[in-house]
C-alpha cells in the first residue's frame, strides 16, 4: 500500500510531467482536486491591484491545519510574479490547493493601504 506522502510526491511529479506536454503543445489545462468545483477568483482582483500600483504579496494561512498552506506562511512574492507568472488561472490555488478556504494574501504597495484578497475574488482593507 501506498502512503499518502509518497502518492503526493508521484502526483506533484506526474503534474509537472503534464504540465510540460501541455506547455510544449500549447494545450491548456485546469487544474482541479477531486470533488472540488469552485474556482480561484483571485486573479482578476489581483491584476486590478498591479494596475493600481500594488507591488507585493504576502501569504497568510489564517487559521488552517493543512501543512501545505502553513509552509507558505508569511512567504512573499512580487504582485505580477504571484499574479501573471502562474501555470493556471488561479494564482492562489496553483500554490496551494483547489478549494482552500482558510488562506489570504496580504497585497501591498508604497504609500497604499494594504489590502487582503481571498479565493473567492472578495478583497478588504486590512
Amino acid at each position: 500500500m501506498i502512503n499518502k506522502q509518497s502518492f503526493s510526491e508521484w502526483l506533484d511529479k506526474t503534474t509537472k510531467r503534464a504540465m510540460n506536454v501541455v506547455e510544449s503543445s500549447n494545450l491548456t489545462i485546469q487544474k482541479e482536486a477531486v470533488g472540488n468545483t469552485r474556482q480561484d477568483m483571485s486573479r482578476p482582483v489581483l491584476e486590478q491591484l498591479l494596475d493600481n500600483g500594488y507591488v507585493e504579496v504576502e501569504w497568510d494561512s489564517g487559521h488552517t491545519t493543512c501543512g501545505r498552506c502553513l509552509e507558505l506562511d508569511k512567504q512573499k512574492w512580487t504582485l505580477e510574479e504571484f499574479a501573471i507568472n502562474v501555470p493556471y488561472d488561479a494564482p492562489i490555488f496553483s500554490r496551494s490547493h483547489p478549494g482552500d478556504k482558510s488562506c489570504t494574501l496580504l497585497v501591498s504597495g508604497p504609500d497604499l493601504p494594504t489590502v487582503r484578497v481571498d479565493s473567492y475574488g472578495n478583497w478588504e482593507e486590512v
